[in-house]
């Protein structure tokens, strides 16, 4: 090798033109042919038996039941992981607490639902013909369920359940009507009042999650069905004779689910057209939190006879237990975007070349074959994303049903997506390459000179200092992409050098902490552990001609900029002065300030050979 008088560490932090097109060409033909079997395989019908939705429960605690234990309602939810490694190495062993997340139990107004979406306006599953596509229904069935189990959980201080004066209203015999008829069958006078709550305009029901400051607050799954008339009429069973509906005493959560999966049977829906539902209703509140209204898919007929696999007792069984970890998914803070934004990620792609690995899944929806089906776009996305990340592949369909998908590509394009560092934990799929532990030794010698990875060095500056160098590292950068090149050793922090030596370190999860408005914490170690091994599928497939060849790099490279600085900026915001290496003076980290940054060698940055591993 010839050694580069330049340095590995002052090598530009702009790709070269060659770096940048080898990307982009990659990416192109990867999207490009995920693309095109996505395609095929909405025509075909959907295979959804390959993923399981408790999977995206990974090791979610569950919220706690009040009754149990006597709290009062949580107010955040922190992760406690442990530093592996080196046996030898001082760090090993040592806790490292995740700053809590900040939970999101009530809101101030219903979010506004809409029934003009366009994505998976038509359901069809791989082994049968169209099925009744009722996910809209279904979620806003959901939406009660998930609230009122909530209430149950954690009720008190001014809960409550109850029904509006507004419903949907009955039909009788053959009449023609202009909206969707529900049959809802030889059901009880309490779930055909159930029934007319959930499907009325506006909010047919109310749960209040809490009161405080004179104000009430509605569940987070609090909906408003944005219609001035009825989408929806009820069809009871013949034996129904009443002209109205009535009824006040609400339905309890465990016997709106069953009354819900006996709906889906008697229709004709399959348990993946429930559980895609399901996942609809636990992004609810993100709608609400980014003030983006769900736009579902109005319901349509079809065949009740197509779906093979139809929900069970035993499945709404399963489905009530789990409901209290399905409440802390969907309530805390950002994971579920997060977890979203992070499924586009590629660990293999560095920061200066976020852009050109993107760009081809942004011009996706200029393929023909995308273009042809309104809305098919966000499915094409939506099957794509459910096999690079199949532990949470309903929650990427629930963003598509909902019309969340194209803010979820808003968030990723600004190279800072959010970034919830418990996801990882509890869902499994890694937010950032700060969740990966990293491959090798962490250095290489090059030209007599010994260099880290920037990855790694940023890697090691999140671990617990072996002596305190007022430097703050708690979490990791924020964005999801590593930081591109090589530094010298010796120009890193103490922190890092003592490492050097080191076996790779990790860190794994052990258990959670809820904290609670009267200062009481509760240490929890509940969650189902499911997690599934995940490991993102960038491999570059077969060559597809349909689209690939005829893109080109739009020579946009905000992406990469910004994902660079938000990563560089990390280090330089944290006390530490700029080291003394060219890719600090980069042009794009020019409108970073830091104290420190006069300073060319700071007393941190030791010579490697005075620290041990």
């Amino acid at each position: 090798m010839v050694c580069n008088p330049d340095g590995l560490e002052n090598k530009p932090l702009q790709p070269t033109p060659a770096e940048r097109d080898a990307t982009f060409s990659s990416a192109s033909r990867y999207w490009s042919y995920e693309a095109n079997a996505s395609v095929r395989e909405i025509k075909s019908g959907l295979n959804l038996k390959r993923f399981d939705i408790r999977h995206m429960l990974g090791r979610v605690p569950p919220i706690p039941d009040r009754a149990r234990y006597g709290l009062l309602k949580p107010s955040s939810l922190a992760s406690t992981w442990r530093v592996t490694g080196s046996e030898d190495c001082e760090v090993n062993g040592k806790p490292v607490h995740i700053p809590p997340v900040q939970l999101r139990l009530f809101i101030s107004t219903p979010t506004k639902v809409t029934l003009d979406g366009n994505s998976f306006r038509k359901w069809m599953e791989f082994d049968g013909d169209d099925q009744p596509n009722l996910l809209a229904i279904i979620a806003l069935a959901w939406s009660y369920i998930l609230s009122t189990r909530l209430v149950e959980l954690q009720g008190r201080d001014g809960s409550m359940i109850t029904y509006t004066d507004t419903t949907a209203p009955l039909c009788r015999g053959d009449e023609r009507l202009s909206s969707f008829s529900v049959d809802v069958g030889n059901v009880d006078s309490r779930r055909i009042r159930w029934f007319a709550a959930i499907l009325a305009p506006g909010s047919g029901f109310q749960v209040i999650s809490h009161q405080g400051d004179g104000h009430r607050y509605h569940s987070p799954w609090a909906l408003s069905l944005a219609t001035q008339k009825s989408y929806f009429h009820i069809r009871p069973g013949k034996d129904y004779q009443d002209l109205e509906v009535s009824g006040r005493t609400p339905l309890n959560s465990y016997e709106a689910l069953h009354s819900l999966v006996d709906s889906c049977n008697r229709e004709g829906v399959s348990k993946h057209q429930l559980h895609a539902a399901l996942a609809t209703a636990l992004l609810f509140p993100t709608h609400n939190y980014l003030n983006v209204h769900p736009a579902l898919p109005h319901p349509t007929a079809g065949n009740p006879s197509s779906s093979p696999i139809k929900p069970s007792c035993e499945d709404a069984d399963q489905l009530f237990n789990d409901l209290p970890y399905y409440i802390t998914l969907s309530c805390g803070g950002d994971i579920i975007n997060s977890t979203l934004c992070g499924v586009f990620w590629n660990p293999q792609v560095p920061s200066n070349l976020a852009s050109p690995w993107l760009q081809p899944l942004m011009d996706l929806k200029g393929m023909k074959s995308v273009q042809s089906t309104t809305g098919c776009y966000a499915e094409v996305l939506a099957m794509i994303c459910a096999r690079r990340a199949p532990n949470v592949a309903f929650l990427s369909i629930g963003a598509a049903t909902s019309g969340l998908t194209s803010t979820i590509l808003e968030q990723v394009r600004t190279g800072q997506p959010p970034l919830e560092r418990h996801a990882y934990a509890w869902t499994g799929v890694p937010q950032s390459f700060m969740d990966i532990a990293g491959e090798g030794k962490y250095y290489e010698t090059h030209c007599s000179q010994t260099y880290i990875r920037r990855s790694d060095c940023w890697r090691l500056r999140r671990l617990p200092p072996i002596v305190d160098d007022d430097l703050h590292y708690r979490i990791g950068p924020f964005t999801p992409w590593e930081p591109p090149g090589h530094a010298l050793m010796k120009n890193c922090p103490l922190r890092v050098q003592v490492h050097k030596d080191c076996n790779r370190h990790a860190l794994v999860y052990e258990f959670s902490t809820w904290y609670f408005s009267n200062e009481c914490t509760l240490e929890d170690n509940l969650g189902r552990d499911m997690l599934i091994p995940h490991i993102f599928n960038n491999d570059l497939p077969p060559q597809e001609a349909d689209f690939f060849r005829d893109l080109q790099f739009a020579d946009n490279e905000n992406t990469s900029v910004d994902a660079t600085i938000a990563s560089f900026r990390w280090v330089l915001d944290n006390g530490e002065g700029r080291p003394p290496e060219d890719a600090y003076k980069d042009q794009w980290l020019h409108n970073i300030d830091d104290a420190d940054s006069d300073s060319d060698m700071m007393s941190l940055y030791i010579d490697s050979s005075a620290s041990e591993g």
